[in-house]
């Protein structure tokens, strides 16, 4: 894909509800977890031979082009209650009820892809499981294996990054490479199809590499490896942030998110 997508917990701070900080007995519940949630969302794009480094999506001009590069919005989620207390006793179980609460609380936000990788840092929901699933077990060993109720408030930041790869989209739309069988890739010179699992792409210039080869080649370069040829016009990174394929702040408002700013 060339859209990457890079997710920072920017910073969290939890806090239980005051009339409800675990003392209840089991019967009187339930618990519940709610989340506010500060959203910022960058665009930016990795350029053919710029090293690797993501350049921000500059702002819109006074006469048209360019677009929005960052833009922050709040939600407060609605409450996601907890039957089951005893659910905080294990940390893993802790944390899915947590994700749960935080991804199907905040409509739009599961709109992005928050695949684990993406995560440049700890996500929100190991640091939340681990406090309540600490209150819980001192109340468990404090109070006669009684657990109680707890009914937890948690602000989070969090910063979504989109990031157009000019070499993936490159890659992904030359044509793939035909009749490579027995040729070397032009970079690493192994057998374009030694593995039978990757597929060989061809320049239009001809020369025949391994994606992966290619790719990397042209994060540093922005022509062939092999003729020189120019491969700078043969991709188009986006100019505005609408065109990143991703929820527009009028989409979000709907969904409940309240826009803040943008530069």
């Amino acid at each position: 894909m060339a859209m990457e997508t890079r997710i920072r917990l920017m910073g969290i701070q939890n806090k239980l509800d005051e009339c409800h900080v675990g003392k209840a007995p089991l019967e009187v519940g339930p618990s519940y977890v709610r989340f506010l949630c500060a959203l910022t969302v960058k665009y930016s794009t990795r350029r053919l031979g710029g090293g690797g480094v993501a350049v921000p999506l500059q702002p819109a001009a006074p006469h048209g082009g360019g677009g929005i590069r960052q833009f922050t919005m709040t939600m407060q989620s609605d409450v996601r209650p907890v039957d089951d207390p005893f659910v905080f006793l294990d940390r893993d179980a802790a944390r899915r009820v947590v994700w749960a609460a935080m991804v199907a609380a905040l409509p739009g936000l599961d709109r992005y892809d928050l695949s684990d990788g993406n995560w440049e840092t700890p996500r929100p929901d190991a640091a939340v499981a681990a406090w309540i699933h600490g209150l819980a077990r001192a109340s468990y060993l404090g109070r006669g294996k009684r657990v109680g109720h707890y009914r937890v408030v948690v602000f989070v930041e969090v910063e979504v990054e989109l990031v157009f790869s000019e070499p993936k989209a490159l890659v992904a739309d030359v044509v793939a490479a035909g009749g490579g069988a027995g040729k070397p890739c032009g970079i690493c010179l192994d057998d374009l199809d030694a593995d039978g699992l990757t597929t060989p792409v061809r320049l239009p210039c001809g020369h025949a590499f391994h994606g992966q080869c290619i790719a990397g080649w042209l994060l540093e370069g922005r022509t062939c490896p092999m003729c020189r040829r120019d491969l700078s016009r043969l991709v188009l990174a986006p100019s505005c942030y609408q065109q990143y394929g991703a929820p527009r702040i009028s989409q979000l408002a709907q969904l409940g998110w309240t826009f803040i700013s943008s530069v």
